[in-house]
């Protein structure tokens, strides 16, 4: 006698048919199919986030408008960690020496906070500051975080400008009586007396105590020149101020290098020759008659150039061979000066 076929005979048969499972007897094919689909989703599943650190600051700018460029100013940036790991601070960078910044902690545990403070010093500052600081830790994703203070720094009493120059001094064409003004937001400070440490650099105060005039130098000698001119105030509290004054007298010649030096690594081997230039400074015209060398052995030679510039060569020279006293002499026809001398030295 045939028994019919049931209802798990045939879905054992299609599945051995249509679909390639070997089952096993007496086991259901939806069971089979439940669990490869359980061992496929396992599979499938991404991997567990590994703990990592985030850096976040509520205020990454702070601005603390304007201030006395006397002063400090300071300001407490929190940096939190809202990460799953220890935040680390690597390292602390300013943009200037004027500010310094040191963290509480440099390390910092997940869901806690540390203070980092930082200080900027206005002393010498003036007008807009916008300074920089950079936070570098192991965030991941912020790995170099920047907070900046900025603001105005203002001098309560200052000279404007800070230091002056008359420039090149031609004898043709001296230079104008310069004004130097008071400056600051103390307007009602004046200048009571005014003295300069060079007597070639004269000075005397406006009528109105806060502007200050500088007449021009009086220089006898060409080359550069300095005086520094000293201001006290009416505010018995407030230093007296400093001001730099520069000015430069041209010579009848301009000739560079001022100072012939030889480089050399070695002292068994001649030094190559050297090159000097001759050029016009105030002498309205001029010609190098002659050019010669002292202390050191060889002749010099010289080219004028369709420019009007003369190039004195310098001969080779063995280091051992120069004298103190070297020098490369350049004879020319002016009456002032005939002989002008270039020291030679040697430098390792």
């Amino acid at each position: 006698m045939r028994i019919p076929p049931t209802y798990y005979d045939g879905c054992v048969n299609g599945c051995h048919q249509h679909h390639g499972f070997g089952l096993l007897p007496g086991i259901p094919c939806g069971i089979v199919v439940a669990a490869s689909l359980s061992l496929l989703s396992v599979a499938a599943a991404p991997e567990p986030r590994l703990p990592e650190p985030r850096l976040e600051v509520p205020l990454t700018t702070y601005d603390f408008g304007w201030r006395d460029a006397a002063e400090t100013v300071t300001n407490r940036f929190v940096l939190r960690n809202t990460g799953t790991a220890d935040l680390h601070l690597r390292s602390i960078q300013t943009s200037c020496g004027c500010t310094r910044a040191e963290p509480a902690s440099r390390v910092i545990v997940p869901g806690a906070e540390t203070i980092l403070e930082v200080h900027l010093t206005l002393r010498g500052l003036q007008g807009q500051q916008r300074k920089a600081v950079s936070v570098l830790s192991n965030d991941p994703k912020t790995p170099n975080l920047t907070l900046l203070m900025q603001g105005e720094a203002r001098a309560a009493v200052c000279l404007e400008p800070p230091a002056f120059s008359f420039g090149c001094l031609l004898p043709d064409t001296p230079p104008a009586t310069a004004t130097i003004r008071l400056d600051g937001y103390l307007t009602t400070v004046t200048m009571t007396n005014a003295t300069s440490d060079n007597p070639a650099f004269p000075v005397s105060l406006g009528a109105d105590g806060r502007s200050l005039l500088l007449a021009p130098p009086t220089l006898s000698t060409p080359g550069a020149h300095r005086a520094t001119i000293t201001v006290t105030l009416s505010c018995a509290d407030r230093a007296p101020l400093s001001l730099p004054v520069y000015a430069w007298m041209e010579d009848l010649l301009r000739i560079h290098p001022p100072v012939l030096t030889y480089w050399t690594g070695q002292k068994t081997a001649p030094l190559a020759p050297r090159t000097v230039i001759v050029k016009r400074g105030t002498a309205p015209r001029f010609q190098v008659t002659a050019v010669r060398v002292e202390g050191i052995s060889g002749e010099a030679s010289f080219e004028t150039r369709p420019d009007g510039t003369v190039h004195v060569q310098a001969p080779p020279i063995w280091p051992d061979a120069i004298t103190p006293e070297a020098a490369l002499v350049i004879v020319t026809d002016l009456p002032e000066r005939p002989e002008w001398r270039v020291p030679i030295r040697v430098q390792k």
